[in-house]
This record gives structure tokens, sequence and C-alpha cells, in this order.
């Protein structure tokens, strides 16, 4: 289950809102059966919403209109389904270009993956690449499409020490003024969340330990590199490039004024009787340096009453500053997450006491396994394909759903 925040009203009609979207705020279909997990949503400018993850063990791309109804415009009765590997194929990450057409990075077993290009009414456009599709020699996992057009695929090759990233032309050539070639390495061995500033500017988290200023030596230890626009390390961010962060982060988030927000989960207690953990948000100021006005030191934790164990996979800004933690809460470790949770922050990082309760959401989608995320890294990818994947099947979980939530 994906979740998008509802934009400020300002943004323009046909935005989707609340209620109004889908029945009661959720779209939910099963797609005739088989395998299906939303892994990221775009938006596009007539408000319809492109969903890319997995429909029946193909990558799937689904397109809703603004209501939350499928757009049967859209591919085959607003679903349209490629492979991005041999088996059991899953989109990483999907943008909308200019011209309305839809690019999307996937991968699946036994590794490695694709880009496709898909023309508006989600016909695979072989103008694109060859037939459409650019072969990857990596297995990607992040997927971000860039404000002057280019993509970027962040993931890890076979035999290379650490994660790489590869930028693309809008025609799908390699980016010949990104590092060597159109390829970079990065200084991380694994990956778990993209964000690109307003300059160009690249950040990567990793689930690695860095110099964490919370828990220099703790198990919830990540750090955030900042890369220039050619590929290069920025070595004025942070201690040569690189911040240590409250948690290893499953999100990051640039606002207005370049600062950094970032959330991953924080475990608080470990013991025999079962797990706790909530969501951690931390902000960075524009040089990596920890922002000490945010929140208690420049984090907080977030955890939700009858809900030990929840995870944060996705961050948000809204027009006023405000900040948006979204992710899934279940009862232990034992028990798929069955629950999605939100919680809303004010600027300063106190939760928002006027959303929500407390300034937390959680929401209970009957039995749609809210235990599917985004896997945590590339190499988690790949060792542990699509995080669970068979436990899932032997329940019997296969619905996609998407809600959207009113401010």
């Amino acid at each position: 289950m994906r979740c998008l925040p509802r934009p400020d009203q300002r943004n323009g009609a046909g935005r989707p809102s609340g209620p109004d979207f889908g029945s009661k705020g959720v779209f939910s279909d099963s797609f005739n059966g088989g395998t299906n997990q939303p892994i990221a949503v775009t938006v596009q400018t007539d408000g319809k919403i492109v969903v890319a993850g997995e429909v029946g063990n193909f990558g799937g791309f689904v397109r809703l209109n603004p209501n939350g109804t499928l757009d049967s415009s859209f591919g085959s009765g607003g679903v349209t389904t490629v492979r991005f590997a041999d088996i059991d194929s899953i989109a990483v990450g999907v943008g909308t270009q200019t011209d309305g057409k839809i690019v999307g990075a996937g991968t699946g077993l036994p590794g490695g993956g694709r880009i496709v290009r898909l023309n508006s009414n989600g016909s695979v456009d072989t103008s694109f690449g060859s037939s459409g599709f650019v072969t990857l020699t990596f297995t990607p996992g992040l997927f971000t499409l860039l404000p002057n057009g280019k993509m970027l695929v962040v993931g890890a090759a076979p035999g290379t020490p650490n994660a790489l990233m590869e930028q693309f032309d809008n025609n799908g050539q390699p980016d010949l003024t990104f590092g060597t070639g159109g390829r970079a390495p990065l200084a991380m061995r694994s990956i778990s969340a993209l964000a690109v500033q307003a300059d160009g500017k690249i950040l990567i988290s990793s689930d690695a330990p860095g110099a964490n200023p919370f828990f220099p030596a703790g198990p919830s230890a990540g750090s955030v590199a900042r890369y220039n626009s050619n590929g290069t390390l920025d070595t004025t961010f942070g201690s040569g490039g690189q911040a240590g962060v409250l948690a290893a982060p499953s999100a990051l988030a640039v606002q207005s004024d370049g600062r950094i927000v970032t959330a991953g989960t924080i475990t608080t207690k470990l013991s025999l009787a079962g797990d706790s953990a909530g969501f951690g948000v931390m902000r960075l100021n524009t040089n990596g340096s920890v922002d000490t006005t945010f929140a208690t030191h420049g984090g907080t934790f977030t955890g939700f009453a009858n809900f030990p164990l929840t995870a944060p996979f996705a961050l948000a800004i809204q027009s006023n500053g405000d900040i948006i933690a979204a992710g899934e809460a279940g009862v232990s470790t034992t028990h798929l997450m069955e629950s999605f949770a939100l919680a809303r922050y004010v600027s300063t990082g106190q939760l928002d006491s006027t959303f929500g309760t407390g300034g937390r959401v959680t929401t209970n989608f009957r039995e749609q396994c809210h235990c599917i995320r985004r896997c945590a890294n590339a190499a988690e990818r790949r060792q542990n394909y699509r995080c669970g994947q068979q436990q899932r099947r032997q329940l019997h979980c296969g619905t996609l759903s998407v809600a959207v939530v009113s401010s």
C-alpha cells in the first residue's frame, strides 16, 4: 500500500482528495490474482496517478483517474505489464516526462534490470532504446526522473564492492557528462533512499553505519552522502561527503530552504517478549551538519499506540513546511505489518496535534498484507527478493492498494 498526502489545494483543480478518492479514500484491486504490490507513485500534471510496482508477477504500471478509478484509456483497463528480468519482474521507480510519456526502471530474478518508456496511453514506446527498453548491466534499486528530463538509476553490480549510479539522457543513451561513460561509483555498499536537490545535487542514503551523532556504534546508524550533478562526491557535505543520521534512512526529502529530512526505523527495545520500533525523523542543514533547531537535538522518535512495530517508508514536505512521514504498523515480528501509519510534524519537529490523534493516524485495510514495502537496499533485493514474497503467497496476499489522505 502506498499513500499520497493530499496536495495543497492551491496546486489546482483535478487533484485527488481524501474521501472523494476511490472507496472512502482508498483504491484497491487484486487484478485477478497473482502477486501485486505498489513500489512508487507519481502524479501527472492532469491529476492522474501512475503507480509502479508488481502486477501479477510482472513489472506493472497502473494509472488511476483523479477520483481513484482505473483509467481505461491506459494500457489494458488501466494496467500495463512488462518484463524487467526473466522471472518475477518488479518496477522500482517511475516518473512522467514533460511530453506525458512514462519512464520506469525495474528488476527481477536472477538479477539485472531494464528501463522502459511508455507512451501516454500505456503502450511501450518503441522509439526509446531498443524496442522501448534500455538494458542495465547492474541490478537497480532506486530510480528517479530528474528535472532536466534525464534518468538516474542507482543499484549494485556483481563484483563491485560499492553501489553505483548511472545517468541516461531522455532518449535512453548514457549521459557522457556524468561520471565515466555515464556511470559513477558510490561511497557506500548499500543504498536505501534517493532525493535530488533543486541545484541538481544528488542525495543517497545507506544503512551502513556512518559517523552517527546519536548512536555512534548502535544498530540504527545510517548515513547520507551527497554527490555533485556530474556524479562526483561533494566533499563540502558532512565529513568528506557523508553525514551520519539518526536511523538508517528509508526515505529522504529536501525542504524548499535546502535542509534535508530523513526518516528510518528506530528500535527502542530488543527482548524475547518482542521488539519495539517506531519512526525516527531527523533533519540536516544544507552542509550536512545536524539541525539542532529541529525537535530534540535534531531528531525525534514517534511510536504508535497498540502498534509496537512501525516503520516509515516515505516522506513528503507540505507547502507550509509541515513534514509527513508514512509507513506501516504491526504488533509483533511474527505478525505481518497490518496497518498503514502516518505522522505529521510541524516544521520545528514536534508532532502536529491538529492532525489525526496527537499527530498520528493508523488505518487497517482488511487483510491486504501491509508488510509490503520497498526493500531496504539493492543487496536485500538480490538476497531476499521482494522482502518475504513466499510468506505472503502462503497467506494469499495480493491486493494493490493506494490511499489519499486529506490534509
